[in-house]
């Protein structure tokens, strides 16, 4: 969000130049060099509401606790495996 701020900046402040420089407007530079810092300023404060603060090493959110598997389970697994490592025939 930060880089689409400073793109959109550079693109403000290069509006102005040429409407300075060719084509001899005055105050553009100022009116867009004005847009560029609040367009910059509006972009990096968005840019902080929308990323959480968090601690470079903090790993987030723990994983849900995982529930013990039925005791059915490991033949449906071994029966699985079989099934799928048959070949595939037809259609």
């Amino acid at each position: 969000m930060i880089l689409w701020g400073v793109a959109i900046s550079a693109g403000h402040v290069v509006l102005g130049l040429v409407g300075r420089v060719v084509l001899g407007v005055p105050g553009s530079l100022l009116f867009f060099g004005l847009c560029a810092g609040l367009t910059l300023a509006v972009a990096v404060a968005g840019a902080r509401l929308v990323r959480p603060n968090r601690p470079p090493d903090d790993p987030g959110d723990p994983p849900p606790d995982q529930p013990e598997p039925p005791p059915w389970w490991p033949e449906f697994e071994r029966d699985f495996r079989a099934y799928a490592s048959r070949p595939r025939t037809g259609a």
